[in-house]
């Protein structure tokens, strides 16, 4: 799937003598405001891409006033955010998200994120997993109990209230499923006010005395309440929230402002990824049969007709596959911005401070000098000639697969996700498959995250 983009973005190259403060500017596409209110949500993405693959490296994109300097080379990748992280910070993007999320990791600052990352770690362990693993089991069986042949659904909005049962029992020790429609609707109207402020004026319009700001406070003022209830009552022994409690760093601890901060940003941050992640999985195992019928055999021949488990996880190289290859084609966190505290010097250009980095999954995931058929769902690319997974199988350099991102700014929940995403299609997809309506036309809503741009309506169908 692609978009043909060449109308969208201006065909003069920026020339090398082209200065700004001093510095000289890499080549890139001249956008201009004009052209930007031409795009759609569903395009960007595809004009990253096209962007890299005409002006590899480094491309300079001067956008809405902004500074932004797109890298595309897998060594840059890795110094902009492994090697020379400690020059450069959150971009805009997720500092204004504390508006609403508060100054959690997902948003804190570099000065504030390392001491809080070291309080909020020891509830991501891996001694920890099993019995997250457990509970996760519990919530996928309810929902699978729940489904019908030939049940309407939409498919996104469907696993967005499995993996925040999830989020409910594992993180915040609390049934969230029972106030489902509720919560929701609230992280949804909750997602499109953080767009907003991604926009140039967002956060004044958010402001302003209108229904859609109304609208977007009522919701960011609901979850809170959630947050503040969960944290009022007692949480279950397993809970992330309680190990965030028990946390001690040097004597440090996570006060109460603290604690409800990283609960937010979880609830928020950590149903959404895992439930577009299971949405376009369900999706691309939709459109190609054999794979799925792989995926179940491999599922059948591991556990046969149990449920799976923790010690299950080594043994499901074929899940496994399937979510990688995944994450690959539709990561849901499409995009990294980092902001430049000091001049960087990547390659021949020099960032200066201020100005923005941004490193694309999606760009690199797909880019066709490291991955053969860029574009095509193959999850064998992940297997060995024994069948067995391995994220070092597709023998990418370092910089073209980082689906979680790399440095010390690496998703904390990395193991969580992949646990989860790994439990719920051997639950699900043994017993059901999406079919999607005929004649829907997929299209991407790219923000914060990789979405649907109108959801994926469809029914279930029992396989099992």
């Amino acid at each position: 799937m692609g978009v043909q983009i060449g109308p969208l973005i201006a065909q003069r190259e920026r020339r090398r003598t082209r200065t700004r403060n001093g510095l000289a500017l890499p080549p890139g596409p001249g956008f201009s405001f004009d052209r930007m209110t031409a795009f759609r949500r569903e395009h960007l993405p595809w004009i990253m891409r096209a962007t890299a693959r005409r002006w590899p490296g480094v491309a300079y994109l001067g956008l809405l006033g902004r500074r932004l300097y797109l890298v595309s080379d897998p060594s840059l990748v890795r110094q902009v955010l492994v090697a020379d992280g400690k020059r450069v910070d959150k971009g805009e993007a997720l500092r204004t998200a504390s508006i609403v999320l508060g100054e959690g990791l997902l948003t804190a600052r570099r000065r504030l994120h390392l001491p809080r990352r070291r309080l909020v770690n020891p509830a991501f362990a891996h001694s920890r997993m099993a019995g997250y693993s457990s509970t996760m089991v519990d919530a996928l069986q309810a929902a699978s109990a729940r489904w019908r042949d030939g049940e309407r659904i939409d498919l996104s909005r469907e696993l967005s209230r499995v993996t925040l049962d999830i989020i409910g029992r594992t993180v915040l020790g609390s049934d969230l499923d029972a106030r489902f429609a509720h919560v929701g609707k609230e992280l949804t109207l909750a997602l499109r006010g953080w767009e907003a402020m991604m926009v140039p004026g967002g956060s004044s319009y958010l402001r302003l005395p209108l229904a859609g700001p109304r609208r977007f406070w009522a919701a960011a003022d609901n979850l809170h309440a959630v947050v503040r209830d969960v944290l009022g009552s007692p949480a279950g022994a397993e809970s992330v929230v309680a190990a965030m409690r028990q946390a001690r760093d040097e004597g440090a601890s996570l006060d109460e402002a603290a604690l409800h901060d990283e609960t937010m940003n979880l609830m928020l941050a950590g149903h959404e990824t895992t439930a577009l992640a299971l949405t376009w999985a369900f999706w691309l195992l939709s459109r190609h049969p054999s794979e799925a019928a792989a995926l179940r055999s491999s599922l059948s021949d591991v556990l046969g007709d149990r449920a799976p488990g923790y010690a299950d996880l080594p043994d499901l190289h074929r899940v496994y596959a399937v979510v990688a290859e995944t994450l690959r084609l539709f990561p849901p966190a499409w995009i990294l911005e980092r902001e430049a505290t000091e001049p960087l010097a990547l390659g021949e250009w020099v960032v200066p401070a201020g100005a923005t980095v941004l490193a694309s999954q999606f760009v690199l995931h797909r880019d066709p000098r490291f991955w053969p058929s860029p574009d095509s769902f193959v999850p064998s690319r992940w297997l060995d000639a024994d069948g067995r997974f391995s994220e070092e199988n597709p023998g990418v350099p370092r910089g073209a697969w980082y689906p979680f991102g790399a440095g010390t700014r690496i998703c904390i929940g990395e193991s969580f996700a992949w646990t989860e995403a790994a439990l719920a299609l051997a639950v699900l997809a043994r017993r059901w498959e999406f079919a999607a309506d005929q004649g829907h036309r997929m299209a991407l809503h790219a923000a914060i995250t990789l979405r649907p741009a109108n959801g994926l309506p469809g029914t279930w169908r029992s396989v099992g």
